[in-house]
């Protein structure tokens, strides 16, 4: 009797077992069709829902009866265990997978992007700070240069000046018109010398020396440009623009009066010789030549 009273509990608990499979499946079919809706995050809780079905499959009593003491699992249960791990390693049920999409790439554009900022501005800007930094050095060696700029012009301009009369004295002409218009040609004192011939009665010898002292005195104090070949009139021309008013118009007086006796035989008075005589010193010799000339 106890083993007829055996075999149907048997067969009972073995129809528990795969009611219960079943019912695990059924579930796990429905979490699985869920999961691949939600997020990645949702695998974990499919997981543990598996293992939690797994474990009541495994654990389900059959109702009404009771299992005895020291019940061990048998070979279903492996099977079932062994089922439930394919399932939660089936990549359709884990609720994640991969989707592959063909998309249109855009052509690439063939207008040249325009720098917007160019070599040649950040060269700017990197001048500005540099001038911007360094403006004060920059500053005080200009001024430096500047200085020293001025100084060697200055020495130039001196060394030049000196040249000129070394090469007007060297090129200066010794004659005018057959008079001898040399300083060593001449008395220390023309017009003392040529008043002294005028108030011994060679009015033309007084004429000429002072006409010959003024002609020197214009080429090597003045550096007035006259040839050999300058005549009278050329002379005043000449002088013009190197002679200070007044000694000009004295230049002029004996110039008219050179002309007056050599050239028209015209006597003149001891008044007018006296006033020529004594202003060559004054107007010639001791009027200092102006800034250009000397």
């Amino acid at each position: 009797m106890r083993s007829t009273s055996a075999d149907p509990r048997r067969r009972i608990r073995a129809v528990a077992r795969f009611a219960a499979c079943l019912v695990a499946c059924l579930v796990l079919a429905g979490v699985a069709g869920q999961a691949r809706a939600d997020d990645a995050d949702d695998a974990d809780d499919t997981d543990d829902a598996i293992a939690l079905v797994a474990g009541a499959a495994a654990s389900a009593p059959m109702p009404g009866a009771s299992q005895p003491d020291g019940f061990v699992a048998g070979p279903r249960s492996a099977a079932i265990e062994a089922a439930v791990g394919k399932l939660r390693d089936d990549p359709l049920l884990s609720g994640r997978h991969k989707e592959h999409r063909l998309e249109w790439q855009p052509k690439p554009s063939k207008r040249k992007k325009v720098d917007a900022d160019p070599s040649w501005l950040k060269w700017f800007a990197s001048l500005a700070r540099f001038i911007n930094d360094t403006s004060r050095f920059l500053l005080y060696g200009i001024v430096l240069v500047l200085v020293a700029l001025l100084l060697v012009s200055g020495r130039h301009l001196v060394q030049l000046r000196a040249f000129r009369r070394r090469a007007a004295a060297a090129t200066a002409v010794s004659h005018v018109r057959d008079l001898d218009v040399r300083p060593e040609s001449l008395p220390d004192d023309v017009g003392a010398a040529a008043w002294a011939l005028w108030q011994a009665g060679q009015v033309p010898a007084a004429l000429s020396l002072l006409y010959r002292g003024a002609l020197s005195r214009l080429i090597h104090r003045w550096h007035v440009p006259i040839a050999a070949s300058t005549t009278e009139g050329e002379c005043l021309e000449l002088a013009r623009g190197a002679l200070e008013p007044g000694a000009q118009r004295y230049l002029t007086q004996v110039v008219r009066a050179w002309e007056a006796n050599i050239y028209g035989n015209r006597q003149l008075s001891a008044a007018m010789g006296e006033t020529l005589c004594t202003g060559f010193a004054t107007r010639l010799d001791a009027a200092p030549p102006p800034e250009g000339a000397a």
